[in-house]
């Protein structure tokens, strides 16, 4: 049975990746703030039992992160897929910039994903797996066309691509690939702080799954959107 570490499961996009895996047959430890007490998680470890491991992982700390590997590198010599789900968002113009902002965006949308490769490297490049990042189109700096007021968070995720891109050829070698995805703008608790999203997703979640099983040398560095088209840095 392939194993998956899916992060930001407490709903949304975190939740359906979870689902998708396991109706895939997969294992997976599905990470979260406090997954164990959110509806989704509660009936899909009804339905699925040992094939699904929830674990408390809070992605702005670096000792909840290296507590949370740790339960995961004892339970599983290998791991075949990561994906770094979590995030946080919220809008600022250039009167709200603060450093509290800059630092949450950063420490749970780049810093935190970080960290978790690193404490998953040794199953991961036992399994030669794979690390699907869920960026954003605000992510790219040729996207900006706006005044836009999402600096903070921009700024994660385009930090994110860029350390999963230093990544994707730092472990070439191990034989670990890496992708950076635009999910689209979802119908989720967070794309609906900034209108009216047109995508469900379950969808994404299926295609993110679909992604990683393509993802090889030559997709790994990339930058694409969830449909596998790629999307400019």
């Amino acid at each position: 049975m392939k194993t998956v570490v899916v992060t930001g499961c407490d709903y949304g996009l975190g939740a359906e990746l979870v689902k998708r895996g396991l109706a895939d047959g997969w294992r997976v430890f599905a990470c979260g703030l406090n997954p164990a007490k959110t509806k989704p998680m509660r009936e899909l470890a009804r339905a699925y039992g040992k094939q699904l491991e929830v674990l408390r992982m809070d992605m702005s700390s670096e000792s909840a992160i290296r507590r949370g590997a740790a339960v995961i590198r004892r339970r599983i010599p290998r791991l075949d897929l990561l994906v770094n789900n979590a995030g946080v968002y919220w809008t600022d113009g250039a009167e709200q910039m603060s450093f509290r902002s800059f630092q949450r965006m950063f420490a749970v949308n780049t810093i935190g994903p970080a960290v978790l490769v690193r404490e998953l490297l040794k199953p991961l490049r036992a399994a030669r797996g794979r690390i699907v990042n869920v960026s954003s189109e605000s992510g790219s700096l040729a996207g900006v066309t706006n005044g836009r007021p999402i600096i903070a968070y921009g700024a994660s995720k385009a930090a994110l691509n860029m350390v999963m891109r230093r990544l994707s050829f730092i472990l070439a070698d191990d034989g670990i690939r890496i992708l950076c995805v635009h999910p689209g703008w979802m119908r989720t608790p967070m794309g609906k702080l900034s209108g009216d999203p047109d995508q469900e997703p379950a969808t994404t979640a299926k295609e993110i799954f679909e992604l990683a099983g393509k993802l090889d040398a030559t997709m790994s560095g990339g930058f694409l959107d969830h449909d596998g088209h790629a999307r400019p840095w």
